[in-house]
Formats: C-alpha cells, sequence, structure tokens
C-alpha cells in the first residue's frame, strides 16, 4: 500500500469511526450523559494522574531495558521519546509509526543496536503483561463478581486466542527474530538490501543483545517486569476511579472488579480495531455494550470512556507538543 492508499485508509477508518461515536451518542440521552460526566467532576484529575504514573512507569521499565553501558540518555529523555510516540500511536491506524518516532527521537542518545533492542524486548513484555491481564481478569470476575458468566467465558477465549500469537513472539525472539526478519526481506523481489551481510551482522548483535539481556542484568531485566505490571495497575486504577464517581451505590471492591473486566475488553477492541485511529466509536461503543450485555446501564460505560477520550486528547495533545518540541531541540543541536 502506497502513502496516499494508506492516507485514504486512515482517513476512512476515522471518519467510520467518528460516525460510529456519533450514532451511539445520538442513541443515547445527551443531557444524561452530560450529568454523569459532571458527577465525575475533580476525580478526573485523579484518572489522569493514574495516566501519568503510567506513562511514567513505562519510561522507566524501558529505560530499565536498556543496557546503561550503551546509553547516556537521561529518564527524561525516555519520557519524552515514550509520551511522544504514544502519541503518534493514538493519531495513526496499528499503533507502529510512534515507535519509529521513539526511536528518532533517542537516536544518538543510545548506541543503534541496543536502542532497536530495547525497543523491541520493551514492547514484547508489555505485551505479554497486558495478554496475562486479559486472561486473568474474565476469571477473577468469574470467581468473585455475580455477572455473566458468558461474557467473561466470552472474554476469556478472545483473550486466549490473542495469546497465541504472543507465544510465536516469544519462539520467535528466542531463535532470532532481526535475524529472521532480514532473511525474510532479503527473499522478497521488491525489497533492495544495500549491504546485506553488514545489516544481517547487526540484526545477529540486536537478537543477542535481547537473549543475553535477562542473563547480563537480571536486576534490571526484573524491575521492568514489575514496573509494567505498575503501568498495567494505573491502567485499571483509572477506569475504576471514573467508576466510582458513576457508580457510587456499589462498594469500591466491586468497582475495582468491574474495572478490571472493563479494562480487559477495551483492550481486546483496541486489538481487534487497531485499524481504527485511537479506536474512536468503537472503544465507547464497546463499553456500552459490555455494560448492556453485564446488565448494567449501558449509558454508564459510554460516560466512562467519554471521559477517558477527553483524558486521551489531553494526553495526546500533551505526547505531541513533547514531540515537536524534541525534534525542534534535536535539529537546533545538528545545526
Amino acid at each position: 500500500m502506497n502513502k496516499r492508499s494508506a492516507r485514504i485508509a486512515n482517513i476512512a477508518f476515522l471518519l467510520l469511526g467518528l460516525g460510529l461515536l456519533i450514532g451511539v451518542l445520538l442513541r443515547m440521552d445527551m443531557t444524561e450523559i452530560g450529568q454523569q460526566l459532571l458527577r465525575i467532576g475533580p476525580l478526573f484529575l485523579a484518572a489522569f494522574g493514574c495516566y501519568v504514573l503510567a506513562v511514567l512507569g513505562s519510561s522507566a521499565a524501558w529505560w530499565s531495558m536498556t543496557d546503561p553501558a550503551a546509553s547516556r540518555a537521561r529518564f527524561h529523555h525516555f519520557v519524552a521519546a515514550l509520551w511522544a510516540g504514544h502519541a503518534i500511536n493514538t493519531i495513526t491506524p496499528t499503533a507502529s509509526l510512534g515507535e519509529v518516532f521513539k526511536g528518532t527521537m533517542m537516536k544518538g542518545r543510545i548506541d543503534g543496536q541496543e536502542l532497536v533492542a530495547s525497543l523491541i524486548s520493551f514492547n514484547f513484555l508489555a505485551t505479554l503483561i497486558t495478554q496475562l491481564f486479559t486472561m486473568i481478569a474474565p476469571l477473577a470476575c468469574l470467581a468473585l463478581l455475580d455477572l455473566s458468566s458468558e461474557v467473561m467465558w466470552s472474554l476469556f477465549g478472545v483473550a486466549c486466542l490473542f495469546f497465541l500469537p504472543v507465544i510465536g513472539m516469544l519462539a520467535l525472539l528466542r531463535f532470532g527474530a532481526a535475524d529472521k526478519v532480514v532473511r525474510l526481506a532479503g527473499r522478497l523481489p521488491f525489497v533492495r538490501i544495500k549491504d546485506p551481510a553488514n545489516l544481517l551482522a547487526k540484526a545477529k548483535a540486536v537478537d543477542l543483545r535481547i537473549q543475553s539481556f535477562p542473563r547480563r542484568r537480571p536486576g534490571r531485566f526484573c524491575l521492568a517486569l514489575a514496573l509494567l505490571v505498575g503501568v498495567r495497575l494505573m491502567q485499571v486504577a483509572e477506569v475504576w476511579v471514573l467508576l466510582l464517581a458513576l457508580m457510587p451505590d456499589k462498594s469500591p471492591t466491586w468497582i475495582l472488579l468491574l474495572a478490571l473486566v472493563t479494562q480487559t475488553a477495551s483492550q481486546l477492541i483496541a486489538w481487534v480495531m487497531t485499524f481504527v485511529p485511537s479506536q474512536i466509536g468503537v472503544a465507547e461503543s464497546g463499553s456500552a455494550l459490555l455494560f448492556q450485555l453485564l446488565h448494567l446501564d449501558p449509558l454508564l460505560g459510554l460516560s466512562m470512556e467519554v471521559a477517558r477520550r477527553l483524558r486521551k486528547l489531553i494526553g495526546t495533545a500533551i505526547g505531541l507538543l513533547i514531540g515537536w518540541w524534541g525534534m525542534r531541540a534535536s535539529h537546533s543541536l545538528r545545526n
């Protein structure tokens, strides 16, 4: 797909999502949605704080996955690159362009091979932890909540299906992902590699760094795992805080379990609908449908997602500003 076709597809999916969002909002009582959002009030700041803590935790995890012997980047460099890259992933389909931008922002601060290795390792660990949460959440709700078992088993089944590629990714990393990608690219008729031997050597070096890092830096590796678990908990906490305001008649523990399964459903929707920028429309309709299937008021699920959409807009704007400032600063330094 060329750039023009990709741009047209991006706009088409964005318009599709917007249309879906407008359709869902029109079917609901807009006055009631406004009242629900007003009930959130100051707790929106607490939810936004959970988001900021998740960004900082993710940045710290990436820093932990980087060998300090091959890096002169400081913690705020990781925060800036990760926040900006996340913002770009939010507004583009498939959430991949932001990874390239992260590498661009960190270029010159981390050894090239270490940069690629740390990004691959960080993204894999983040995906692994997220996948484990998506499988645990429905089982916990089955055991502790009196909600629709059919919905929980369905979410668990979908989560298990998404775990299969993670097993494949683990095997690929174990046996050399970068090496195999380069070899595969070299066999494609439309790909021309200028110096295949040199690129293959670099790919093997990246694979060696990925495979040996847990043995060379076990403390940093375990710290990254712990931080990524904390990040996931902060993502659940964001939903929990919003639902506390929307469902004051329920106990905090009950709402915490509901937040866990709601975040799981949102994550699965994000993976399924990754081609829709920021999952606009599908996230809101998905949460409303989840609450309806759980015999809860769908307006509560929609209101929660609308509040999160506002948080995403603010967080994305901050990330884009950080990215613009960072690239401008890098350009000034080069000149």
